[in-house]
């Protein structure tokens, strides 16, 4: 009964993925080109402007009957399209192999009575990790070709953060990492200080605008951008150098989704094969690849995003020094918060209790042991300590060297991650980040000699590495000793397990 429950678990989430990733698709496209997501509702060939047929819109099954050309005019689809949904379809896989079948995660439920019973008790934790790859994986995408991040995905993956975590608190919840209380009240007011400051910006008037439009926002708007376009459409006509991935890579990841479901199901059978590196290791080895082919196209957007660096280094630094004042006001109150809760306070004790109060509610076995302030202060840590690694990084570096040294749309996406998955995995995440670009620049530099480096895709990369190997990863020696050191110096706690 389990092997069949297991089935039918595999083949909804992978249908499930690959639903997400034909929208994500439509997404890539039409944001940067400042198209509504709404309208036009339905799908058409960008070439003969015929309506795609709702039998030839299913995921990566009508590219492959259709054999990659619309079944009106015969125009060649790209074949980005089928890549975006392979490679959706398998990260929710690895996430529910992680998160079920290998438990490279504490926290999460180890019921013996298989994946049904395990996702009734943690489907919000599994729903808002895939939620956000999902919008990394589309904003490494347009990133790729526009370095450019929308913070709207950002906000989404936040948003869903912080209303899962804050449903999501069952007794063997209790191991996933969670702030100790300091640190909870702490980023609790650092956030109440984030949202003051929101509130004056969005409230005071608009600056006059300004001759140009910045780079960040610049969308191409040619004639095919005002046509209906599709999942499926071939959005790179234009531009062949353009093309995401090739059909080669489209093909590998098919394959790849295929093997996936077919180890995760051998798995489940209860053989003893070591397969989890490879299940992991191959896909992962794909988006590097995948990721490399495409930074090694030289586009106009290199040119210009370096201009615009270098136009405004001059005002480079003073930029960043208004930038730090925004945060005064979460800064004053995450201290007021680190004094409420001062040994021997009178506060310190009722603070506590009620961060931990539990809410009954009636006879839901879901929300047998809720306590929604206990989640929504891990999501609340998380946000705002991977915010405040990516504002000190990019604070820091333009300080020294006199030029914006890190985009605050990856910033966004940092902070957004940690609402997620915990400080612990965007800090490591980062450092993996600083390796895996470093090597993916060196390895373009014969292709496309430039400066510019769209980190989106390798944050993206290097999350889902760390997420996919955190145990693994926080217990090899050089790491945990350096998270145990992390903790006493920023904590002031002799173990690291209290936080976590």
């Amino acid at each position: 009964m389990n092997l069949v429950a297991t089935l039918w678990w595999l083949l909804f989430c992978t249908s499930v993925g690959l639903c997400v990733g034909s929208f994500l698709n439509v997404v890539i496209y039409r944001l940067p080109r400042d198209r509504s997501l709404r309208q036009p509702v339905w799908s058409a060939c960008p070439a003969c402007d015929h309506r795609i047929r709702w039998y030839d819109n299913f995921p990566v099954v009508s590219y492959v009957l259709l054999g990659g050309h619309c079944r009106d005019c015969g125009e060649t689809i790209s074949p980005r399209y089928l890549f975006i949904e392979a490679v959706t379809a398998i990260v929710m896989l690895l996430l529910l192999d992680a998160f079920f079948i290998e438990h490279v995660r504490l926290g999460l439920s180890d019921s013996v009575f298989g994946l049904t019973d395990q996702l009734a008790s943690d489907w919000p934790i599994l729903t808002a990790h895939f939620v956000m790859f999902a919008a990394l994986l589309a904003m490494s995408a347009i990133d790729l070709e526009y370095y450019w991040v929308d913070i709207r995905f950002t906000n989404l993956v936040t948003a869903c953060g912080f209303i899962l975590h804050a449903i999501w608190t069952p007794k063997h919840s209790a191991a996933w990492f969670r702030p100790n209380d300091t640190l909870a009240v702490m980023s609790i007011f650092a956030l109440a200080g984030l949202f003051v400051v929101w509130l004056w910006v969005i409230c005071r008037p608009p600056p006059p605008e300004s001759e140009g439009d910045p780079v960040s926002d610049d969308r191409p708007a040619d004639e095919e951008s005002r046509r209906a376009e599709s999942p499926h459409e071939d959005v790179e006509s234009d531009a062949p150098k353009s093309r995401m991935v090739s059909m080669a890579f489209a093909g590998i990841a098919v394959v790849l989704l295929l093997l996936t479901i077919g180890m995760l199901f051998i798995k489940e059978m209860k053989w003893q094969i070591p397969m989890y590196p490879i299940r992991v290791g191959l896909p992962l080895a794909l988006l590097f690849v995948a990721i490399v082919r495409e930074s090694s196209v030289a586009r106009d957007s290199d040119v210009e995003i370096i201009e615009a660096i270098d136009e405004e280094r001059h005002q480079a630094r003073g930029m960043v020094l208004r930038e730090f004042t925004f945060f005064i006001p979460a800064i004053v109150l995450a201290a007021f918060g680190f004094w409420l809760m001062r040994e021997g306070s009178e506060a310190r004790e009722s603070i506590a209790t009620a961060l931990h109060r539990t809410v009954p509610m009636w006879d839901i076995s879901f929300f047998r042991r809720w306590a929604p302030l206990e989640g929504i202060s891990t999501a609340a840590a998380g946000y705002v300590l991977a915010g405040a690694l990516g504002w000190a990084v990019r604070i820091v570096f333009t300080l020294v060297f006199g030029r914006e040294a890190f985009a605050t749309g990856d910033i966004h996406m940092m902070a957004a991650a940690g609402c997620v998955a915990g400080w612990p995995v965007v800090l490591l995440g980062f450092f993996v980040t600083c390796g895996v670009a470093l090597a993916g620049w060196v390895l373009t530099l014969p292709f496309k000699r430039t400066r510019a480096l769209p980190l989106g895709p390798w944050l993206f990369l290097s999350l889902l590495l760390v997420t996919l190997f955190y145990e693994p990863l926080i217990h090899c020696t050089l790491i945990s000793r350096a998270l145990v050191v992390i903790n006493v110096l920023f904590f002031g706690n002799s173990q690291f397990s209290p936080i976590i």
